[in-house]
């Protein structure tokens, strides 16, 4: 099957309407899209309102009506109790995404997790109540590699898929997060599991996470696919590069956006050469 070409809705502020956000990717050429549910948090929300499940059933039937699904989305808040987790779990569902990406969490009393054993158990825990909202809904929640402690470390997080052991739980690779910290693709090979699905993204190292149009940054993009294709990466090619769109002017947006498309394209098509 054709890897599709996903964006996350993040590429245009927090509040922008997300039917008028939908067409424009729409026709600009992107195939399908990540819901930012961490960008609809704001006072007056409809996804923080009383009738969000009524907000996502519109989008959903906007989506199934144009041929613009929701694929992935993101939550707000990182695994654990917050209410606001298993409200996106629940909305990703309505919306029809396969996945939504739940931040790990990488703080215990206030400090950083360092370790291995104590990010597991820590995370084991606080993913609990998402792969049971998960089950209900219909969706896999994604752990993602991120940028403190523990978290930074892709072998970390795919030990804790291996600890939990269940169909609804997975998780995501951040090429940018990564090359923040020279971690190279390579390091895929020493994973318990493949990723279920990707955070596309460049950046220049040194810790700046950035989310840059991949080619625009550092990283090596023959050897993100070259490893990517040799775990058997089986998902979408799904961008997070949305900072060099949420910070212009509205009327250069669809130019960068368009590089964008073009970037993922490109990209899209060394993953699918002699696969």
């Amino acid at each position: 099957m054709k890897k599709r070409i996903v964006t996350t809705t993040s590429v245009f502020q927090p509040g922008y309407p997300a039917i008028k956000a939908a067409d424009r990717l729409a026709a600009l050429g992107f195939e399908a899209l990540d819901m930012a549910l961490d960008y609809w948090t704001e006072p007056g929300s409809p996804f923080m309102g009383d009738e969000y499940l009524q907000w996502a059933e519109k989008l959903r039937e906007h989506a199934e009506k144009t041929g613009m699904p929701y694929t992935h989305s993101h939550a707000p808040s990182e695994a654990g109790n917050d209410p606001t987790v298993e409200r996106a779990i629940e909305t990703a569902g309505i919306l029809g995404a396969c996945y939504i990406v739940v931040h790990p969490v990488c703080r215990e009393n206030g400090k950083i997790i360092e370790t291995a054993e104590q990010f597991i158990r820590v995370n084991a825990e606080a993913y609990s109540s998402c792969i049971e909202a998960a089950e209900k809904h219909g969706v896999v929640i994604l752990s993602e590699n991120l940028l403190w402690g523990a978290s930074k470390d892709p072998i970390i997080i795919s030990e804790l898929v291996k600890e939990l052991k269940s169909r609804h739980f997975g998780w995501c690779f951040d090429t940018g997060h990564a090359n923040c910290f020279g971690i190279q693709p390579s390091i895929l090979h020493e994973c318990a599991y493949p990723p279920l699905s990707l955070h596309i993204q460049d950046n220049n190292g040194a810790g700046r996470d950035e989310h840059l149009i991949p080619g625009d940054g550092t990283i090596d993009w023959n050897s993100v696919v070259e490893n990517l294709k040799s775990v058997g990466y089986k998902g979408d090619c799904v961008l997070e590069a949305h900072h060099q769109s949420i910070e212009a002017p509205d009327n250069e947006r669809d130019a960068i956006l368009s590089r964008l498309l073009t970037s993922a394209r490109r990209l899209r098509q060394m993953m699918e050469e002699d696969a």
